[in-house]
């Protein structure tokens, strides 16, 4: 085997967990040296020899089995041969050990285990419950680590593999929005718009030959360009409306993902779920739940769902909570919707800043429509947050 000759002593990437792991190599290396010198050179080979071989396996993939074994193999000569304490060398074997198979790290596990206690057992009688604990720590390196090492690196793929697949789902969706908006468009002004170029057409004919005639379809371009432009802004607005019933739906599932309890108190919303059932009992057709029927303009509920969406948001990705609770209250003057975790909250100096540019980002959409924002984290954690929105808004221009 060519060793790999290169002024960097483990890949760039490994960081310094190599480093501190070759720092091991101290402790026996002392113990070595106070051995006789019958004994002294070929304890110094092996550990040099287990030390080179360490190294190799961080550029030489494709023989990590073999290297793996010829080390394990060093680490039990050391412990069958000098003493056992040189056992707790199995600790080099976890990491690279935990990116084999299963029946190899089963395989090497057992090996290790057995001759590692067969050579500890003439020490049991002098040393008694002392060589025990000597053992436990690299046996369970050997044996047990490695499996918890997989089982981590293949929870941090899936949460990845989770991620891009929820990356991916959002793509789509928006590229579905845009299809949606893209029919809606056609079929709405696609006609209206072929009208016009056709009457445009008629008129630039007409304005010789019949020109009160070709005043007439003048003024009915007129006509129909507002109703195009009537239809248009009230596609855009439906577009962006964004309901505070359709925002309930989704955090529910995203808090039933993230382990979350989530108890949403909304009376007005309840009662529109209930008449929805009744109507679709009538009618003996699945009929869409309808918003949540709060006294706001869309814009209004819009800004409040989009508010709501981003505080869950935080909730689930920042607060480390077991439950959350939402509650909607409406007053005669404002409509107030409160969300509280049991999660870690958020410190006083955070609290005093309001946050960072989260919160200000909350404060800048509520402020379009008059409302505001409360904070509250009590000393025993959680986190309280409130989202205010007046029912009427004063005339900006007027004072």
């Amino acid at each position: 085997m060519k060793i790999n000759i290169s002024w960097r002593l483990f890949p760039k990437e490994e960081g310094f967990v190599p480093y501190i792991s070759l720092a091991n190599f101290f402790i026996p290396l002392y113990f070595i040296l106070h051995e006789p010198p019958t004994r002294l050179w070929s304890g110094l080979i092996l550990l040099v020899i287990l030390a080179v071989l360490y190294r190799e396996q961080f550029y030489r993939t494709r023989f990590i089995p073999y290297l793996l074994a010829i080390e394990a193999g060093i680490i039990l000569y050391l412990g069958y041969a000098y003493h056992p304490v040189y056992v707790y060398l199995g600790f080099l074997l976890s990491a690279p050990l935990a990116k084999q198979s299963v029946r190899y790290i089963t395989g090497l596990g057992i090996i290790f285990t057995a001759v590692a206690l067969k050579a500890s057992l003439p020490y049991f009688h002098t040393m008694g419950a002392v060589m025990l604990f000597i053992l436990l720590p690299p046996l369970f390196s050997v044996s047990i680590m490695p499996f918890i090492i997989r089982s981590a690196a293949k929870y941090k793929v899936m949460a990845e593999r989770l991620k891009a697949a929820t990356e991916q789902l959002e793509r789509m969706a928006q590229q579905e929005e845009r299809q949606r908006i893209a029919r809606e468009l056609h079929d709405t002004l696609g006609h209206t718009l072929s009208l016009l170029a056709l009457k445009g057409e008629l008129t630039e004919k007409l304005i010789s030959r019949a020109p009160e005639r070709a005043a007439v379809e003048a003024r009915d371009i007129t006509e129909t360009a507002r109703s195009a432009l009537k239809q248009m802004r009230e596609l855009v607005t439906e577009m962006r409306v964004v309901q505070l019933a359709d925002e309930y739906t989704h955090a529910r599932a995203l808090c039933a993902a993230a382990g979350i309890e989530l108890s949403i108190q909304d009376s007005i919303y309840d009662e529109r779920q209930q008449d929805t059932v009744k109507s679709a009992k009538t009618t003996s057709r699945a009929l869409d739940i309808p918003g949540s029927g709060l006294p706001l303009s869309p814009l209004q509920e819009t800004i409040l769902a989009m508010c709501f969406r981003e505080v869950l948001t935080n909730v689930v990705r920042h607060s480390q909570a077991g439950s959350c609770q939402v509650k909607l209250e409406t007053e005669d003057g404002s409509v107030q919707l409160y969300i509280e975790d049991d999660g870690r909250g958020m410190d006083q100096a955070a609290l005093q800043h309001r946050g960072g540019s989260g919160i200000a980002g909350l404060k800048q959409r509520l402020q379009l429509v008059d409302g505001h924002l409360e904070l509250h984290s009590p000393s025993g954690g959680g986190l309280k947050v409130g989202l205010s929105i007046p029912r009427t808004i004063r005339n900006q221009e007027g004072g």
